[in-house]
């Protein structure tokens, strides 16, 4: 007589680590997403913060050599003069610009990044100090009081005094906008977010 035991398995009894693990994921993933997104955009706006220098430092650099040639020619630069080195600057530096997102602007002229630009003289400079200094940046938003004409901070003359080497001043704002935009997110506790545009 042959005897078999018969084993039943009550599929209750065993709890599958399925749903746990779903659950897990789910409340991790909005945080992960929130860490990636701002690895991504730090590395966004480092690329951008390094262009938006490079821009300002070709920029003066083309209106200083073109200064030179000017002096080298005249001997010494007439009112007209400033406003040509003014659009060699701006030439330049909208053109490097155009690589970066929120550009705004054509050949020649641009509104975003927004920038001013001032030749720093001799104070005994023949014509005098220059007359467009600071005004290339009248449109700038309010967020961009560096480059604004009536920023204080601004000297037509040059700050290492008479008979000094002239040099050129180019100040650059762009307005650099987040992948991920939140703006006035409250959190508990009192404590809140404000992540979106940043000026560099």
């Amino acid at each position: 007589m042959s005897r078999w035991r018969w084993a039943g398995h009550a599929r209750g009894d065993r709890r599958s680590p399925r749903g746990q693990s779903l659950v897990e994921f789910a409340l991790v993933l909005p945080m992960l997403l929130v860490l990636l997104l701002g690895l991504v955009d730090f590395g966004r706006v480092f690329a951008a913060g390094i262009t938006v220098e490079a821009t300002a430092r070709n920029a003066a650099e083309a209106a200083a050599q073109e200064y030179v040639q000017i002096i080298r020619s005249n001997g010494a630069l007439q009112p007209s003069d400033y406003q040509h080195l003014h659009a060699v600057a701006l030439d330049t530096l909208c053109h490097e610009a155009s690589v970066l997102p929120n550009y705004s602007g054509s050949a020649g002229s641009c509104s975003m990044p927004a920038a001013a630009i001032c030749i720093h003289d001799a104070a005994d400079a023949t014509f005098g100090p220059d007359p467009y200094c600071g005004q290339d940046a009248s449109s700038a938003p309010a967020q961009c009081a560096d480059v604004s004409s009536s920023n204080p901070s601004w000297s037509t003359t040059n700050a290492q005094g008479s008979g000094a080497l002239a040099y050129v001043e180019v100040r650059v704002c762009y307005r650099f906008t987040t992948l991920f935009n939140l703006r006035n997110m409250h959190l508990p506790m009192g404590a809140g977010i404000s992540v979106g545009d940043v000026y560099l």
